[in-house]
């Protein structure tokens, strides 16, 4: 083909696609996140089972009731699935789910769903799997109703509803405390790395960050401000993804962080990015996970919850 030819060719194809959109990051995503997926599933070489490290318990969770974990496999995911970019696609998805905004005399309710087991036979420590439903006040101003219940496969275990008060200065931040977070990115890691100093004293910046943002996703966070933890959580040294089971026994992908406290980890769904959970590796105390379900908005609680005695503070 002769140059004037090769021109020609490439006049056409130029009026051809000159009154067609040009691609944006918009309209690149979703194929971008079918791309990824599909990645994944094709050519995901043979998992190997995760070693147990040193870790301590972190989180609103694990406060709130006995937390687990199930088998943990890992898998080194196909170029582009980074660690990283798992948190930019659950920042998206997140960005992206409608979600009405509550009133701070409303109340979140969810489930948050537990399971714990020893390894290596360390003691006293489960099988337990509890699953949670909770009834969250979204400015901390209600007392906030917990009920436990056991699992089917262990009906023997203690059932039980309180009402819980709020402590003045006491517990984690509230939705509505997280709603008014600073939204520059670097105030917000300031924020998150003093509520990391809360559980992992005197470490370096980026683990007093990662421990930030883990405590608080363990309860429900606006989307605006979820987004914002999870681009800030994709900028920090030492992530790395695994395949993890959360505690409904539901395959997804972890992000999680090695460190010199062992692993922790975040867990997204598969598909749609969506927060599954996380996870702790505890040495001496087990493996724990947890999930919590998508809040439901609510003005009232139950009825039954009349009959219960409000605690003194907590």
């Amino acid at each position: 083909m002769n140059d004037l030819n090769d021109l020609t060719e490439l006049t056409e194809l130029r009026d051809l696609f000159a009154d067609k959109p040009h691609p944006t990051a918009d309209r690149l995503a979703p194929a971008r996140t079918a791309l990824l997926a599909e990645a994944r599933v094709k050519r995901r070489p043979r998992a190997r089972r995760a070693g147990l490290r040193r870790m301590t318990l972190a989180g609103g969770l694990v406060a709130a009731m006995t937390a687990g974990v199930i088998a943990v496999q890992t898998f080194k995911p196909a170029a582009p699935a980074s660690a990283a970019e798992v948190l930019r696609l659950a920042a998206e998805a997140t960005a992206a789910a409608p979600w009405p905004e509550p009133r701070d005399d409303q109340y979140l309710h969810y489930e948050r769903i537990a399971e714990t087991r020893s390894e290596n036979g360390v003691p006293n420590v489960g099988p337990r799997h509890i699953t949670g439903e909770i009834w969250e006040s979204v400015d901390g101003s209600r007392p906030e109703l917990r009920w436990h219940k056991p699992s089917k496969s262990r009906p023997q275990d203690h059932e039980y509803k309180e009402l819980r008060t709020r402590c003045p200065g006491r517990g984690g931040p509230t939705y509505a405390d997280v709603r008014g977070w600073p939204t520059d990115r670097e105030e917000l890691r300031h924020k998150l790395a003093e509520r990391g100093n809360e559980i992992v004293l005197n470490k370096d910046t980026a683990t007093r960050t990662w421990y930030g943002i883990v405590a608080v996703l363990g309860s429900p966070v606006p989307p605006k401000q979820q987004a914002a933890l999870f681009e800030i959580a994709a900028t920090l040294p030492g992530i790395e993804t695994e395949e993890v089971k959360d505690a409904t026994g539901k395959s997804g992908i972890a992000v999680t962080r090695v460190d010199d406290r062992g692993r922790e980890s975040l867990i997204f769904d598969e598909t749609s990015y969506a927060l599954l959970g996380g996870q702790e590796l505890v040495p001496g105390k087990g493996r724990e996970l947890w999930s919590i379900t998508r809040p439901q908005i609510t003005n009232t609680l139950p009825a039954w919850s009349k009959s219960l005695k409000p605690r003194g503070c907590v």
